[in-house]
Order: C-alpha cells, then structure tokens, then sequence
C-alpha cells in the first residue's frame, strides 16, 4: 500500500523528468517552469570568456546569477578563474558540487556565517570580503582556531552606499587589521559598482565608470604606499563588460547575467555599438488556462513565476504583433492582445524572456535544458534560496 507520504513525495527533477530525450519533448512540459537555451547559453559563455582573454584580464563570473553547478563548471572549462557567490550558502552548495575556487562578494558578520565560512575553507579556495576591522578581528579569531588562513578583499564602496569603505582612512584601518592578523592575509579589494551596470546609455555607463576607476586607483595608491600588497581588484559586471577592461584598475570581472541576458539587459547598448553579444538564453514557459474573455487569455504564469520592478516578459514569439504579456497575480498573467487578435487555443504554450535573471532563478528548483525542441536535461539550481 502506497503512504500518503510516498504517494505525494517530490519526484527528483519535477514532473518533466519522463520527457528528457523524448522527441518534440519541450511541447509536453509541464508549466510554468523554466527553459534553458543550451546553444545559447554555452555562446555567451564562450563570448564573455573570449572577450577577458582577448583583454587580458581575468573572469569570476558572479554565480548568484544561476545558482547552478552545471552553469559554473562550464564557465571554468570556458577559462573563467573561479566563481563568486553572494552568500556563505550559495559557496557551500557549489563546492559540495565540486567548484573549488569560490568568493563570497557579500560581508559576513554573525559568527555562525563565519563558522561556516571557516569550516569550508578547509576544502576550498575561499575568499572572503571586509569592510570594518572589528569585523576582520572577529573573522581572524575564528580562523586561527580552525588553523585555516583566508584571503581577505577589502570592500570598497564606489557610490551605492551600500558596504564598503568610503575612503582611504576606513580602507588602511582594514588593511591594517589584517595585517595583524595571523589567519587573514591581505589578497587586494573589491570595488563593484552596481549602481551603474544597467545605465542606459553607453556614453553615461562609461562616464561612471572612469569615475569608479579613479576612486579605486586612489584608494589602491594609499593601500600601496603604506606598504600592502594589492594582488587582485575584483568587480565589474555584464554592463560595464565592454568598459571595465581598459580602465586598467580591474584584475578580475564579476560579470553573472551575460549567462542568460534578460529583457533589462537587452534593451541598453552594452558595445557602444548599439549591439549586444549576448543573446537571451532564459525563459519562462507557460500555457494557456482560460479564454472566456475577448481581447486577452489567461496563462499559467504569474508574479510567483517573473521576478521583475516593472519590467514586463517578452515573447519570443508572440501569438499577434503587439500582443503584451503581464504577470497579474500570483499564480496569473494575462496575453493582452491587440484589437482583432485572435486568442490563443487553451493549452497553447509561449516562451517569455525574463524581465530580470537573477532574482526570477531563484523562484525555480530547476533549469529545463532544451536543444531545439528537444528536453536534453533538467538541471538542479543548488543555490536556490541558500543564505
């Protein structure tokens, strides 16, 4: 006799598992749930990796976009570095996946983060970020008594007021801190600029970022003319990818979304050019539930599925020209279609372009991997919901 508890137990990779291989698989899917374009995802990956090497500067592509160890490792077999993650949760599901070189971008302050953040650098290449000495004395003394030593950045704010040090005093007190440390070694700073990164216009992208450029060459000349060692400067991000190599203060980029690209993403000149390299990868597939009301049709799909601040989904293929599709409530969204659009059959399934990639990842459990209109494979996102 099948329990009450077997009977409605969580099937491993969701109820599409059956349909991985299965010719024309991707039309059966169940809905809402999200696709991956495989073509399209390992052509970003190679264009972003090719563009660092052709530059000559490192990539740490920021995992906090996918969450997914499938995703990191082939962005190292593409060339990147390592990864970086935004929380202490999201560094221990990857390396339990096997990804060994690993910064955490966000401070730690309570002591159990710390903890874990000592307990995994056992295993790992851990990096760690600070922007307070009390908290880099509290980080030491946890280390030394798990005899393990952790490269340190200094955190640095280049104007979101957010974290970081906002002058050269605050960042010589951390470095200093350090310093003293017998556990920590000073590895350089972080200096991301995430205020800046979805800047519309190029020409205004590229003039805050000459401006954050000189806020880091000053604060690494006063770091370095104190006597410590700046190794690496970590930051940058998908927008600022075309500028931030030859601002020369950069040694690493955290650039995540070129992974996926996203309909914010789209929509700004990241070249300068009026082109982009990145091609959206990311989708969320939904179907038709309801037509009894002329001029639009409900789908399956609804603010629990989008995650966006006002930007709406976009087709890939709209069922009219001018059709409009908007997330309504939280299992809900309507096809607003134009006057004389014909309404979509019940069952119709649409593609739609996330409106933000990061935060819509982590409403989902998996990535369904398509070729063509093949399901090739369903990947876990480990990182999801991990702090």
């Amino acid at each position: 006799m099948v329990s009450i508890t077997d009977k409605f137990a969580k099937t491993p990779l969701g109820p599409n598992r059956h349909l991985i291989g299965v010719a024309g698989g991707r039309a059966a899917i169940n809905t809402p749930c999200l696709v991956l374009d495989i073509g399209r995802l390992n052509d970003n990956i190679r264009k972003a990796a090719a563009i660092c090497k052709g530059e000559g500067i490192a990539l740490r592509p920021h995992a906090k976009t996918h969450k997914c160890s499938h995703i990191a490792k082939l962005q190292i077999e593409a060339g990147a570095k390592g990864i970086c993650v935004a929380t202490i949760g999201e560094a221990e599901a990857l390396a339990a996946a096997g990804i060994a070189d690993i910064l955490v971008t966000s401070a730690l302050t309570q002591q159990v983060k710390m903890e874990r953040a000592v307990a995994l650098a056992k295993s790992i290449q851990l990096t760690l970020v600070a922007d307070d000495p009390g908290v880099i004395d509290r980080i030491d003394e946890t280390a030394r008594h798990a005899g393990v030593q952790i490269p340190v950045l200094i955190d640095v704010d280049l104007g979101r007021r957010r974290n970081g040090v906002t002058s050269a005093e605050q960042a010589l007190n951390v470095a200093g801190a350090i310093a003293k440390s017998a556990s920590l070694r000073l590895a350089g700073m972080q200096a991301y600029a995430s205020h800046i990164s979805h800047l519309s216009g190029f020409a205004d992208r590229k003039a805050a970022s000459l401006e954050c450029a000189k806020t880091i060459s000053e604060l690494k000349d006063a770091l370095t003319s104190c006597g410590h060692h700046i190794e690496t400067v970590s930051g940058g991000s998908t927008g600022t990818l075309s500028i931030d190599p030859e601002l020369g203060c950069y040694t690493e980029l955290q650039c995540g979304s070129y992974v996926f690209s996203d309909v914010e993403y789209d929509a700004i000149d990241l070249t300068g050019t009026g082109s982009t390299p990145f091609r959206p990868a990311l989708f969320v597939h939904v179907s038709v539930i309801g037509r009894n009301v002329p001029g639009r049709v409900t789908c399956d799909g609804g603010n629990k599925h989008f995650s966006a601040k006002g930007t709406l989904p976009r087709f890939v293929d709209a069922p009219a020209p001018g059709a409009i599709y908007r997330p309504d409530s939280d299992e809900h969204g309507f096809i607003e279609l134009p006057a004389g659009g014909e309404q979509p059959l019940l069952g119709a399934g649409f593609d739609l372009i996330v409106p933000h990639c990061d935060p819509t990842v982590n409403l989902y459990d998996y990535f369904h991997i398509v070729d063509g209109e093949t399901l090739i494979d369903i990947w876990p996102i480990e990182g999801r919901g991990a702090f």
